[in-house]
């Protein structure tokens, strides 16, 4: 069996969930072929897209917002820039990974694996891994077979649009094995640590009034980790004592599980990656819809706090957070029962019935 999981560069998340999907594939299913492609980078032969990207994040987020707000309860069918170069692209792609079923962990590449399928007059199963925590309707297409769910509040939100219960599950927004654990030691004495992360684009305070009085805390060690900022990188690596500063790394898992606090922008891949590490979370205020409404699911199932717009104010709520151990263990306990409740073997399934599907 063929897999071709298709993503894009817009921000880490997308790339991780399909990378992430890959990796349980291919433990499980020895006899699978995947194949994991940004079809944006496949179309442009260029990964200029991820520039442009975080230009749009850093000064179109009023515009991003207003587009993502009015589109959300649209199923207006609309034509997308360069759209069909990204068609051709797939067809390329299908064809050289002769794909018997496709992964799209990307609104936009299960928008064209639709439009594709109708055209071409194939089959191809689609499987849609929703990496939302809310079901805006760009990930709703009449060509998907399948989808995959981070919460069941977004199965009901499916459903409820009219896509038969039958064909979701909830599965959470997939992470590596290494994040998931079952036993978390014991972290109520002893020396404090914090990891603050800004996810691929390192979006986090320049202010070095911030980090001067973090250095300062008691009892505490923080990590920073800069992602691809390597500006901010260079501002505060051997700056400070008691603040370790790192770059793009590949093992997250390692400093989340070695955590006490994580302070983060509330991405998806990020939510779910503490989730699964049972990371009590503390969130910069979000300023992308997309994150709005995860930092709204963290509050509403007591998985975290969000950090005020005043800056002067965040060094006293880490530490009033960092030193309240009864709340801790009560937020890595709703972690704990929140994700007891995931359908772990649910893509697996979905597998198996597009392999009948496609027989």
């Amino acid at each position: 069996m063929n897999i071709l999981i298709l993503t894009g560069s817009f921000g880490m998340g997308h790339n991780s969930a399909a990378n992430t999907i890959a990796e349980m594939i291919n433990g499980e299913m020895q006899d699978s072929r995947v194949y994991v492609e940004d079809l944006f980078a496949h179309a442009f032969k260029s990964t200029k897209h991820e520039y442009v990207f975080r230009i749009m994040i850093k000064r179109g987020k009023y515009f991003y917002n207003l587009a993502y707000r009015r589109t959300e309860d649209s199923y207006k069918k609309n034509k997308y820039p360069f759209q069909k170069y990204l068609m051709r692209s797939l067809d390329e792609l299908v064809v050289k990974t002769d794909a018997d079923i496709i992964i799209s962990t990307l609104w936009i590449c299960s928008k064209l694996v639709c439009e594709y399928k109708q055209s071409m007059n194939c089959n191809i199963p689609l499987i849609t891994c929703i990496t939302d925590v809310w079901s805006h309707n760009v990930w709703i297409n009449p060509g998907t077979d399948f989808y995959m769910t981070a919460t069941p509040k977004v199965k009901d939100e499916l459903i409820g649009k009219g896509v038969e219960a039958q064909r979701v599950v909830v599965s959470g927004i997939p992470v590596g094995n290494a994040f998931k654990t079952e036993n978390i030691d014991d972290k109520s004495s002893g020396e404090k640590r914090l990891l603050i992360m800004g996810g691929g684009l390192g979006l986090l305070p320049k202010t070095l009034a911030f980090y001067e009085e973090l250095n300062k805390l008691d009892g505490v060690k923080t990590t920073i980790i800069t992602g691809n900022n390597i500006e901010l990188y260079n501002l505060l690596n051997g700056r400070y004592e008691n603040i370790e500063v790192l770059a793009f790394v590949n093992n997250v898992y390692h400093y989340m599980k070695n955590a006490d606090l994580l302070i983060s922008k509330p991405g998806g891949i990020t939510l779910f990656e503490a989730i699964f590490a049972e990371l009590p979370l503390l969130m910069f205020k979000p300023f992308l819809e997309p994150e709005k409404r995860n930092g709204e699911f963290v509050l509403a199932n007591n998985m975290g706090a969000v950090l005020s717009a005043d800056a002067q104010e965040w060094v006293a709520k880490i530490a009033e957070l960092m030193w309240n151990n009864e709340l801790l263990n009560e937020i890595r306990a709703n972690m704990r029962k929140f994700k007891s409740h995931l359908d772990q073997d649910g893509l697996f399934r979905l597998l198996q019935q597009c392999g009948r599907q496609s027989a």
